[in-house]
């Protein structure tokens, strides 16, 4: 256990050096690689992996750490520091068990980040007994470093005061030892022995961590513990009965989604709202529309789950099961459609964006519920699981901020006969899009013709260039900064101040600003 705690020190002096007092930037990266790599070892030496696919998920986890060097989007800046160590968490467990359960996984995780502070006290042994080099076999040796280890770390608050008493005592003496006696205390100050702190605490809980998961009697490898006990069982009939009803409700509305996919195809979409108001059509149903496919998931998950006898009401069951499924893809592609309407009428945003992600991950995840009702012997949950990280890893990847600046842009430049005479909500990317969107709205300034959208355009990105050129770091650094502040600079802004005389409501005031 001596390396794991030398590893855990470590990776807490790392810690400090790349997030105390730091934004987040390329040092995410930097800290996920060696946390990987000692943990993975430790898991192998201590013989726990007992399932090698877990170990996979390290390359999500890199990727989601290394959005921090490549973008800057705020809402997955804010939402990856919980899934990063959620999924860390989730390697260690998974790799530790024989088979995926998601209530095992959940449940396991938790006990890994919380039940492992029971273990402090083991902790805090372990480190005692790894700096005290009890195994070694020069013991005279080793008690000597030991006991000058002790004097020097008591000799420097003493020699700081006597520093300090004879610097201001002697003129010479000082000449000779004020340097050095300031660049003592200032790396002994505040935010060093902070530090200290932060190092130690960590260092601690990491250790905690490694004991968890290395003691044979903690609660993480306990090969007994409580599980939860599926068996909602409810009549074949009943459950046909349901399952029909339902589905001639949807078999109904999918005739008439249809129709319209199919307008939406191949006719002018215009043509598709009838008596209806384009935008209030575009806006009616797709929030429902998605909430509603997700209940099938639950209907289909939870109908098939309750009789695996091989009976005529079985496969009747499995049978309107796969055509739940597939009304389930024409309700998402129904949603999809709408979507698409109403962001044409009011222009992209960061939501609409994600109701088109969730949509398609519904779609994917589809095709194995259909293996799924068919097959029987399938973890579906642990498809599910692989299918909702690998597409959140990809939207990390699409650069999402640059796409609804770019669509916006595009939508108020190249305007055809469904945007025409729209305008662009610049208000939206000035305030809800980061450094990625930056080359879309400076392409938006050089093709802008409304002097007030232009001024406020060039404000802002003024502002931006103020922000970006400010001096940062090693451990902030980030590419999508860095490529905004090299853009900003070559345009040379200057802030204009807004002149009210020239506006017919203020002629009556003496405003100048």
């Amino acid at each position: 256990m001596r390396k794991a705690v030398y590893g855990s020190l470590f990776l807490s002096i790392l810690h400090s050096i790349l997030f105390f007092g730091q934004d987040l930037g390329i040092s995410v990266l930097l800290f996920a690689i060696p946390t990987i790599f000692l943990l993975i070892t430790m898991l192998k030496k201590h013989d726990k992996v007992k399932n090698k696919n877990a170990l996979y998920l390290a390359i999500p986890i890199l990727l989601l750490s290394s959005t921090y060097l490549f973008f800057n989007n705020e809402f997955f800046n804010v939402v990856n520091m919980i899934a990063i160590p959620l999924l860390l968490g989730s390697m260690i467990v998974w790799a530790t068990v024989d088979t995926f359960k998601i209530r095992t996984l959940l449940g396991k995780s938790i006990n890994l980040v919380i039940g492992s502070l029971e273990f402090i006290p083991n902790a805090l042994k372990l480190i005692k007994e790894a700096f005290l080099l009890k195994n070694s076999t020069d013991e005279i040796k080793n008690k000597k470093i030991k006991q000058i280890g002790i004097g020097i770390l008591c000799s420097l608050p003493l020699l700081l005061i006597i520093l300090a008493l004879l610097i201001s005592a002697d003129g010479i003496f000082a000449n000779m030892f004020g340097g050095l006696y300031d660049k003592i205390m200032y790396i002994f100050n505040t935010e060093f022995w902070l530090r200290v702190i932060l190092v130690g605490i960590v260092t601690i809980y990491l250790v905690c961590i490694v004991y968890n998961i290395a003691y044979k009697e903690s609660t993480l490898n306990s090969a007994n513990s409580t599980q939860f006990s599926w068996n909602l069982k409810v009549d074949g009939t009943i459950v046909n009965t349901i399952l029909t009803i339902i589905n001639v409700v949807y078999l109904l509305f999918s005739s008439i989604q249809i129709l319209y996919v199919l307008r939406y195809l191949f006719v002018n979409p215009l043509s598709m709202v009838g008596d209806f108001e384009f935008a209030e059509y575009a806006r009616q149903g797709f929030f429902q529309l998605m909430f509603v496919s997700f209940i099938n998931f639950v209907i289909i998950i939870v109908t098939n789950s309750n009789n695996k006898e091989k009976n005529i009401e079985n496969k009747y069951t499995k049978i309107m099961n796969v055509l739940m499924a597939i009304f389930t893809i024409i309700i998402a592609v129904s949603a999809f459609m709408r979507m698409n309407l109403y962001e044409r009428e009011y222009g992209y945003t960061f939501l609409r964006l994600m109701v088109y992600v969730t949509l398609v991950t519904e779609i994917i995840m589809i095709i194995p519920t259909i293996v799924y009702i068919v097959k029987g012997k399938f973890n579906i949950f642990k498809t599910y699981f692989v299918i909702a990280i690998t597409m959140y890893t990809i939207v990390n990847f699409v650069n999402i901020d640059a796409i609804i600046a770019r669509k916006n842009v595009n939508r108020y430049i190249n305007k055809d006969e469904i945007t025409t005479k729209r305008d662009i909500d610049f208000t939206y990317l000035k305030y809800n899009t980061g450094t990625d969107a930056i080359p879309e709205i400076v392409r938006l300034y050089n093709n802008v013709s409304d002097e007030n959208l232009k001024r406020e355009i060039n404000n802002y990105l003024y502002n931006q260039y103020a922000t970006v050129k400010e001096k940062s770091n090693w451990q902030e650094f980030n590419i999508s900064k860095q490529k905004a502040k090299s853009i900003l600079e070559k345009m040379n802004l200057s802030y204009i101040q807004k002149n009210y005389k020239n506006n017919n409501r203020y002629n009556d005031y003496n405003y100048n600003i």
